[in-house]
């Protein structure tokens, strides 16, 4: 559990680096974000790939509640799980 552990925060760590060598990046080519998060082509943007976003996140829970709720809570119903787990996939 503890070796997991690591790992997951390993994992946190390089995805906090890789932001900042990706901003560094960008301000060394010149790309300004706040510009491009505020333009109106940027906010369009943002919007469509929201909207995208959204739908995918509505089908994959739609597809879970109707096919794979069912036959996950049967297999994992017969395993104890934690109480927080076991109130997540209700």
């Amino acid at each position: 559990m503890n070796n997991f552990k690591n790992r997951k925060e390993a994992g946190l760590v390089k995805l906090i680096i890789l932001i900042i060598v990706v901003i560094l990046i960008l301000s060394y080519l010149g790309i300004n974000i706040q510009k491009i998060a505020e333009s109106e082509t940027g906010q369009a943007n943002f919007g469509y790939l929201w909207n995208i976003v959204k739908v995918i996140w509505e089908y994959l829970t739609n597809f879970w509640n109707e096919y794979l709720k069912e036959p996950a809570m049967s297999i994992f119903g017969k395993i104890p799980l934690p109480p927080a787990v076991t109130e997540a996939l209700k």
